[in-house]
């Protein structure tokens, strides 16, 4: 299965699809799994920023700091273009009929969400899991992922500012900023996470059937 490191990346393999099916998921993914490594690469940054401050380091973790906000920056260029080729190709009303139809006429958002969780795959709370699903159902696929374009775009206009002066910024500010940087970025990071979940495990029942007879998460 695609590695989760691949945020929202769509089908990596269709069996049962056409030709013409693959080198269109080909065309949208490849973006997406660039932009998923530059991704995490600054999480992985924003991280060792944390470390960098409890040992009083601070000129090291401003270079983490702007390391991460050009990490984000590249991963935005890679999920513009996946988004705008998405667009261009006609790719989502052919992603979001194969969900429909593989959920038996109404795709499986929460049912594919329910599963992942009940196995640990995605950390989501019941509200989180509405919102997606009105979100698919409002829009489809090209919703929920713009959704995660702009708030990620939201994120790096936010790191980006402190980047800039955050060599000499107070201690104050470290602290409360060290913070949200890191909550924002996970919060990010598990909605992308879902929609992974969603556009992979959704695409294929037994998948999802396979995901909930996992590890439970209840104690």
């Amino acid at each position: 299965m695609t590695s989760m490191s691949r945020v929202c990346n769509k089908a990596p393999s269709l069996p049962d699809g056409s030709i013409a099916d693959q080198s269109l998921y080909e065309s949208v993914d490849g973006p997406i799994a660039t932009g998923s490594a530059h991704f995490m690469r600054a999480g992985s940054e924003l991280h060792l920023m944390h470390s960098d401050l409890e040992l009083n380091d601070q000129r090291q973790a401003a270079l983490r700091v702007r390391c991460a906000a050009a990490a984000v920056q590249a991963a935005l260029v890679e999920y513009r273009t996946s988004h705008r080729v998405a667009q261009e190709l006609g790719f989502y009303p052919v992603h979001d009929e194969r969900l429909r139809v593989a959920g038996g006429g109404t795709a499986p958002v929460r049912e594919t969400l329910d599963a992942a969780r009940e196995a640990d795959m995605v950390q989501l709370d019941d509200v989180a899991v509405e919102t997606l699903v009105l979100r698919y159902e409002a829009g489809g696929d090209e919703a929920a992922f713009g959704h995660f374009v702009t708030e990620l775009t939201a994120f790096s206009a936010e790191l980006d500012g402190f980047a800039a002066g955050a060599a000499d910024a107070r201690p104050a500010d470290w602290q409360r900023l060290a913070w949200q940087f890191l909550t924002a970025f996970d919060r990010i990071r598990i909605y992308g996470q879902a929609l992974a979940v969603i556009n992979i495990l959704g695409m294929t029942p037994s998948a999802v059937a396979g995901a909930g007879n996992g590890r439970s998460n209840r104690i």
